[in-house]
């Protein structure tokens, strides 16, 4: 069985539509696992509604808000595939994604962890033919790393990795912080494994104003810390020069903004102290 897992917060004008490209799967051998990363806007709801109507396994949970890494732990504990499919809230599958993800695992190599599909940007019109999609051959073995930096091979890709071994890479959690780059976790797993890249799409996504792509920048300020951890570890990896600059760049960017959150916070706390000695003398 797959585990298809959707981190959500504040999504419900999208969220049918990923549940109706669900429902049209050629395969239904699969659950549905959702962690409500603190919606305001009647999510829990509709997600109530959806366990006990859906043609398929549905498995809602809720949290306070404290980032999508933190929900991939909750549902990568919870979930009962043998492979686990992050599919995000503003996004949707193609009707034979189940069957194409058995249909490659079956053969997938015993220290694998697990195989990678092509993401289509709706808004990409072109790209909705996937017949325009061609690497040189089926599929590549390789490593996040090397599918870049040897292959490569660019832009936005689907990644379902074997359950078991996500559950030895938990996302760290940073106080005071909501976000960690997944790429940081997907880095480490192929420095012990490698994965099957596959030419073939089965994800649709789009780029919305209020996402993390569209946001790098607030994202970067608020979660430095985060960050930091991902632009460190690259720096470790066997890539070009000019790769690693850039890297080191942003670490030295994540460092300051990470000092001066620091320098905020020491001031609010002496603001608040000031304050609880004048209400103390009042």
């Amino acid at each position: 069985m797959i585990t298809i897992f959707t981190p959500t917060h504040n999504r419900l004008h999208t969220l049918p539509r990923l549940y109706e490209s669900l429902k049209k799967q050629t395969d239904m051998d699969f659950e549905w696992i959702v962690v409500d990363d603190g919606s305001l806007d009647g999510t829990e709801v509709y997600m109530r509604e959806r366990r006990t109507r859906s043609p398929f396994p549905v498995k809602y949970f809720y949290q306070e808000n404290a980032g999508k890494h933190t929900t991939i732990n909750y549902g990568v504990r919870e979930a009962s595939g043998e492979y686990f499919f992050i599919v995000d809230s503003d996004d949707f599958l193609a009707e034979d994604a189940v069957e194409m993800i058995k249909k490659y695992t079956a053969s997938l190599p015993e220290d694998f962890a697990g195989v990678v599909f092509k993401k289509i940007n709706i808004e990409n019109k072109e790209n909705l033919n996937r017949e325009n999609l061609h690497f040189t051959e089926e599929y590549i073995d390789s490593t996040p790393i090397d599918i870049v930096y040897k292959h490569n091979l660019l832009g936005d890709k689907g990644e379902v990795f074997k359950t078991d071994i996500l559950r030895k890479y938990p996302f760290p959690k940073i106080r005071g912080e909501k976000f960690v780059p997944e790429a940081y976790i997907w880095n480490k797993i192929g420095k012990s494994h490698k994965l099957r890249y596959i030419d073939y799409g089965i994800y649709f996504f789009e780029y919305l104003d209020d996402g993390y792509t569209k946001n790098f920048k607030k994202d970067l300020e608020r979660n430095p810390k985060g960050f930091g951890l991902y632009y460190k570890d690259m720096l470790t990896y066997n890539i070009p020069f000019s790769a690693k600059v850039k890297f080191f760049i942003r670490y030295i960017q994540t460092v300051l903004y990470a000092m001066d959150r620091e320098e905020d916070r020491r001031k609010e706390i002496k603001r608040r102290r000031k304050e609880r000695k004048s209400d103390r003398f009042f």
